[in-house]
């Protein structure tokens, strides 16, 4: 029962630290705002065709946080899809930002098509 304990407070601990390092969906929020808007647009629909429409596209967010940065740290052109904005460019932010964005992309649009009906 004591291991058993044990491994439970080890296992919340691991959790916490790992939620923890995760970024501030609040903060993401304005760097999407800031950063992102213009091409896919305010709700994530593409903005008429000028990006990825994050809504209908949602398993985009099936990838890890690891690929998901990489495309945004050096762009990223999607096989076989073309948008009127073309590739998306590298975007220069922070690993702070970063975070923060990939946890409001994840928050907001990474639930799959049933948390948007």
């Amino acid at each position: 029962m004591r291991i058993l304990y044990m491994v439970m407070v080890l296992w919340l601990g691991v959790s916490a630290s790992s939620f923890a390092a995760l970024g501030d969906p609040e903060r993401g929020k304005e760097v999407y705002f800031q950063r992102c808007v213009m091409c896919h647009g305010e709700n994530g629909d593409g903005n008429n065709g000028m990006a990825a429409n994050f809504r209908e596209e949602w398993h985009r967010f099936t990838k890890s946080d690891e690929e998901l940065a990489n495309s945004i740290r050096n762009g990223f052109q999607s096989p076989g899809k073309h948008y009127t904005a073309g590739a998306m460019p590298p975007q220069f932010l922070t690993d702070q930002e970063l975070n923060d964005v990939i946890s409001y992309l994840r928050e907001t649009f990474g639930s799959g098509p049933a948390f948007l009906k």
